[in-house]
């Protein structure tokens, strides 16, 4: 009878175990396909020789390069299809001298659109002259409707992490105005702001945030189904 109920404690033991290993970073096998059949790029902001904001030798860059790695798996272990204009310290001209801002954002947008994506969704921190400036902020294009419905969503979800009291913002930012993706800019803190600038070096946090952005992008599409029905679904419906 002991060695009946050692086998039967063993057995659970592995059980749990084997669940426990499998959710905790290799396989998500009880995670729901939330986002499957949808497509999302990453624009980590920045790379090159243009580091963006920094603070010493924290750059913005190489942050946003680590939060876009972080969202991009969060979003692959929901279903999504992930698409990234960069995976390295470059930036779209991949040149290590006389750095143009005009060509790189020209190729950023090119490749962006070649993809064909869903959504866009841009990472970027923030900065400013005054250190107490502090809070994550959504951008979109504004004269986009989806872009705002989708950016109060996510700046919503993101808020119940970063406490931010800001406001989703309309803009002209070239990243969302001249491609043709439904995008968010999406900067997730200030890097002039000490206590921001050391949860943003955290992979944990970089892992909540992407959490965050996730739920949004899922809470905007199950709100605004209408905005997810494909232009040739949606006359099929009319006719």
């Amino acid at each position: 009878m002991k060695r009946t109920y050692l086998i039967i404690a063993i057995t659970v033991a592995v059980y749990v175990c084997t669940k426990c290993f499998y959710s905790n970073g290799m396989v998500a096998v009880s995670k729901e396909l939330t986002l499957k059949d949808v497509s999302v790029v990453i624009d980590p902001g920045h790379g090159g020789l243009d580091n963006g904001a920094s603070v010493g030798k924290i750059y913005e860059s190489e942050l946003n390069l680590k939060i876009s790695f972080a969202l991009k798996d969060e979003l692959e272990s929901r279903g999504a299809k992930v698409y990234m204009t960069r995976e390295d310290e470059q930036d779209m001209t991949k040149r290590n001298h006389h750095y143009s801002k005009q060509d790189d954002m020209y190729l950023r947008v090119k490749k962006i659109d070649s993809y064909k994506s869903d959504y866009l969704m841009s990472i970027h921190l923030n900065s400013a002259p005054a250190s107490s400036a502090w809070g994550s902020q959504v951008f979109y294009y504004k004269n986009s409707d989806k872009g705002k419905r989708l950016a109060e969503e996510i700046q919503s979800t993101m808020k119940e992490i970063t406490g931010s009291p800001k406001r989703i913002s309309g803009s002209s930012f070239r990243v969302l105005r001249a491609t043709q993706t439904v995008g968010v800019l999406i900067e997730c803190g200030f890097i002039s702001n000490a206590n921001e600038r050391g949860q943003l070096q955290s992979s944990k946090y970089h892992q909540k945030l992407a959490v965050k952005i996730c739920d949004g992008l899922e809470n905007y599409r199950e709100k605004y189904p209408e905005d997810t029905i494909k232009k040739e679904d949606f006359e099929k419906i009319l006719n």
